[in-house]
């Protein structure tokens, strides 16, 4: 179609969206990742990481939590061993440190939101939160490490916060599906990327912000499509009431807005069509 995204070189971004080299990347700067279980101990649950995003097959590979010994048994037996690696499950609040990291020095928009539902296997946030992450040491040194490396442009960093540490699970060095809850908190992260890319000039749309104020992130799609499957989400809060979190945040959904509803009916149709086929 003629468009491009502008992103950082492929070496750097290669660097840092596979998982072994980011984790290399930045345990170097300070943030320790999950520990590396080699040989598998005989406590459960592990997280299986691949290597690479992309496999020697064209394959596209995503991070697997076994819980049990026979869902272990049945991923060994169903994937290629070597390209994955195996680390302990950390157990605590999942943070997104968010920002545009700007070629021009003092320019940089940085927030952060904390995930509280999130469809299993690692995918898509289903709700989520206003975070103070962005204002941590941690935060700071993940900033200080990027920009030393060269990168800028959008990125987003998942970050698990124990009561002893913060835990680096990974990077997207590129546009990521929550950016639309930056813009209804007034975060510029959108505006600066635009603003530089097209004018060399972060600051220029910073003053154009949505009106909307949504307290929350919630994709009830992504929720019905999870629960439509007879998979449960992943809670990094304390579970509860499907009907009950449905109902307090259907006015936040990402779709049910005038620019998008037909995207949100879609998604119910889909869903509902689904069980009635069933």
């Amino acid at each position: 179609m003629g468009c491009e995204i502008p992103l950082v070189d492929r070496s750097l971004y290669m660097r840092l969206t596979e998982k072994g080299s980011a984790i290399d990347f930045f345990s170097a700067a300070g943030l320790p990742a999950p520990r590396t279980m080699d040989p598998l101990p005989a406590d459960l649950p592990v997280v299986a990481k691949p290597y690479r995003n992309v496999s020697a097959a064209g394959e596209s590979l995503y991070p697997q939590l076994l819980h049990s010994r026979a869902q272990l048994e049945a991923f060994l037996r169903d994937h290629v061993a070597d390209d994955y690696f195996f680390q302990e499950f950390v157990d605590g609040e999942s943070h997104y440190l968010l920002f545009h990291m700007s070629q021009h020095e003092g320019h940089d928009a940085i927030w952060s939101q904390r995930n509280l539902i999130q469809q299993p296997g690692g995918k898509s946030m289903l709700l989520a939160a206003p975070s103070t992450f962005h204002k941590s040491e941690a935060a700071s040194r993940i900033v200080q490490a990027l920009r030393h490396a060269g990168f800028h442009g959008l990125g987003m960093v998942e970050v698990i916060r124990t009561r002893e540490r913060d835990v680096f699970i990974e990077m997207n060095p590129r546009i990521w599906g929550p950016l639309q809850f930056c813009l209804d908190h007034g975060q510029v992260l959108l505006q600066a990327f635009i603003g530089e890319t097209l004018h060399d000039d972060p600051s220029r749309y910073s003053g154009r912000t949505p009106n909307s104020r949504r307290n929350r992130y919630f994709w009830l799609g992504g929720l019905l499509e999870t629960l439509g499957s007879g998979l449960e989400p992943a809670w990094h809060t304390a579970r509860g009431s499907i009907s009950l979190t449905i109902a307090r945040n259907l006015a936040c959904d990402v779709y049910l807005r005038g620019d998008s509803w037909r995207c949100f009916a879609h998604d119910l149709w889909r869903f509902f069509e689904g069980r009635g086929h069933r």
